[in-house]
Order: structure tokens, then sequence, then C-alpha cells
């Protein structure tokens, strides 16, 4: 089936879907309230510039080509009444999705260059098209020779469901407008926490997440895309700590480390995410780095407490023999597990008992992995247990 073809049959459930939201009604008959309408052009904004943004950060020659178009104004959304992107704090919680999506558009420009095609496709042409044009003809012009992989086709497609879903919770949550916390725009499972309204903090803790996700596979072969909301959530949570005395965010980030290694998630995932935000956070607001120095102090913290076990040289050479024992192949596709297993132990040394269970029962399942990675995962567990234990200081087995 022709790529557009399948992007017409797989997204026309999502564009049906939304011809029946009371917000898209009120739009077309002109009574939506004007805060809901001015929150649409910001998030319409946001995501604009994000996708531009994008597009530009490329060099596939569709996508640059696509970059240099200029978007037209639908006649529902009247010039007069659009917004720029907000400068500060964010005026609507809806604002908060279209951030996450942006973000993500910006991480796909890097990681699935063609998925945003994709993207283009959802926001550029499917949600608003201009009466009388038929959108789908210049898309379908523009793929004609061009090659796309079964999984670049795969990633392009996903992008569009993403953006029609995004949007569509948004219009869905805009009007009739609903009290929701902040946090459910990023993940609607998160419950209600503290997060950042900050628009630069948000966007850093944002792109900190994205970041660790690039760093560590495991992450998306493990936890899909309800994963990834929980790592927004959790991050947009984090940056709320700074500024905090550091025995208070020690406190706060040992519980999170202790509950995420007893999921499957070794500290040493949540240490590097801290050095990231804490790089993020400084790039996007410089003058706050001493809020911000807590984030890396307390990064710095848990790192000596593993390192009394495996330092970072140990940690490396434990991953390197890891990925010869699984050969390039598996090595590539998951990269640093070799890592992950050592600080594992490292955790369990330091008194969480799940903390190895949790990440080898994935990772020794036969249905998922081959008997040469198996064998490699027992016997890098069997040798970092033997390295680390007799390097535990006094006081610290057994703790909590």
């Amino acid at each position: 089936m022709p790529l557009v073809d399948r992007l017409q049959n797989e997204t026309r459930a999502h564009y049906a879907g939304l011809e029946t939201l009371i917000c898209v009604q009120a739009l077309a008959a002109g009574t939506l309230p004007p805060d809901c309408h001015r929150a649409l052009h910001q998030a319409l904004a946001i995501l604009q510039q994000a996708l531009t943004q994008a597009l530009a950060a490329t060099s596939h020659p569709v996508l640059v080509a696509l970059g240099a178009e200029a978007l037209p104004v639908h006649p529902l959304l009247e010039q007069g009444l659009v917004s720029g992107v907000p400068q500060d704090r964010l005026e609507s919680h809806a604002l908060i999705g279209a951030i996450a999506l942006g973000v993500r558009m910006r991480s796909a420009a890097h990681r699935e260059p063609l998925s945003l095609l994709g993207y283009h496709y959802a926001l550029r042409l499917a949600l608003f098209p201009l009466p009388g044009t038929s959108p789908w003809r210049e898309f379908a012009q523009r793929l004609e020779g061009v090659t796309i992989e079964a999984a670049e086709e795969e990633g392009l497609v996903r992008a569009a469901s993403e953006a029609f879903s995004l949007i569509r919770r948004l219009l869905d949550a805009l009007h009739p407008a609903r009290e929701l916390p902040p946090t459910w725009w990023l993940n609607r499972d998160a419950g209600e926490h503290p997060m950042t309204m900050d628009l630069d903090e948000l966007q850093a803790a944002l792109r900190a997440a994205e970041a660790s996700w690039e760093e560590f596979p495991y992450y998306a072969c493990r936890y899909g895309e309800h994963g990834r909301q929980f790592s927004w959530s959790d991050s947009a949570w984090l940056v709320t700590l700074s500024g905090q005395a550091e025995a208070q965010v020690w406190k706060h980030i040992s519980w999170l480390g202790g509950l995420l290694a007893g999921r499957g998630m070794p500290r040493l995932m949540l240490e590097r995410h801290l050095r990231m935000l804490y790089q993020e956070l400084v790039h996007a607001k410089p003058m706050q780095r001493r809020a911000y120095d807590v984030l890396w102090q307390v990064a710095e913290r848990m790192a000596e407490e593993r390192r009394r076990l495996l330092d970072d040289q140990e940690l490396r050479t434990f991953g390197e023999d890891f990925d010869v024992r699984v050969g390039p192949e598996w090595s590539q596709r998951l990269r640093g597990m070799g890592e992950l297993l050592a600080a594992a132990v490292a955790d369990e040394c330091c008194g969480l008992a799940q903390a190895v269970p949790s990440l080898a029962a994935w990772m020794c399942e036969p249905s998922r992995f081959p008997e040469p990675w198996i064998r490699a995962v027992e016997e890098t567990l069997t040798r970092a247990r033997a390295f680390c234990r007799v390097r535990i200081p006094s006081g610290m087995a057994g703790r909590e």
C-alpha cells in the first residue's frame, strides 16, 4: 500500500473523532470562548515553531524542502487572534501537551528524521486543511522517488498518530473546560504532584528526559510510550526540588531511586538523568545556576555511593565486556546494558534487594533474547556480585 494511502487509512478514525469534539464544533461555529481561542493559537504556535526547528535541523532533501514552506493560516484561526509562543510562564495547562510534543519532534529530528514527515502530515496538512484543497496530493508528490525502509515507515505513521492523539486530547480538554492537574498533560497516570510551570524549565526537563531515553534504548524497549510519559512527569517534578537544601533533595531522590530500581531501572539511570537535567536547566536559565546546583550535587552523592563498590572505569569495563559477549548486533540494539547490570548489583549491595531481580527477569526472558545474550547476563551478574561484595564498606550492606 502506498505510504500516503496508509497514512490516510490509519488516521481516518483520528480525524473523524476530532470532528465530533465540542471544541472543534465551537471553533467552526465561531463560538469558542476567547481564552480557549487564545490557548489554541498558542498551542499551534508552539507546535509550528517546534516542527519548523526540527525540519531545519535535518539534512534530508525532502525535509529541507518542507522546512522552507510557509504555513498558511486557516480561515477559522483568524490572524488577528493569533498569539505567539509564550515567553515565560504558561497561561493554560493545555500548552503543556503541545510543549511535550514539540520536544518529541525536535528529538525525532536526530533519532528518526523521516518521522518528521508524519508530524508534518498531521500538523500542517490534516488537522486544519484549507477549504477546497487536497493536501495529500502535494504530500504524495514529495514522497515520489523517496526510498523509505519499513522501520522508517512505521516511525512516520506512528508520529502522525501521536500528533493526532495529542491534538485531540488538547482540544477535548480545552473546551468545555475541565479542572485537570498540570501533570495530566504529560502523564495521565502520574496523579497530582508538583511540576515546574516555567516554560524554559519545562522544556529543559523534557529535553533531559528525551536525552535519557536516547542514552538507554532499554527504556523504550521495556517501558514503551507509557514509560516515556512517566519520565516526562518525573523530570518536571525533579525541577521543583531546585533551590532546596541538599539533605531534603537527597531524601526525595533517594526515595525515587529506590522505587525505580525495584521496577527495573538501576539508580545509575537516575544519576545520569540528573546530570542531563542540570545541564539542560543551566543552558536554559544560566542565571539560576546556583538553584540548580543541588541536582548535580545529589547526582554526585549517588555516584559516590556506587563508586565505593564500582568506580566509573570498572563500570565501563563491565559494559565493554558484556558488549563483546553479546556481539555487535545486540550491543548496538540495546546500548549500555552491561553497565546497567553491574550498576544493579551495586544497588543490591546497598540494600535494594529487588534491583537485580527486577532487571534480570526481563533480560533473561527466552522469548525476548537469544541464549548467548542470556548467558552473558548471567555471567555478568555473577562476576559483578563477586567483585562488589568483597568491596562492601562496613555498614553499607543491607542498608535501605
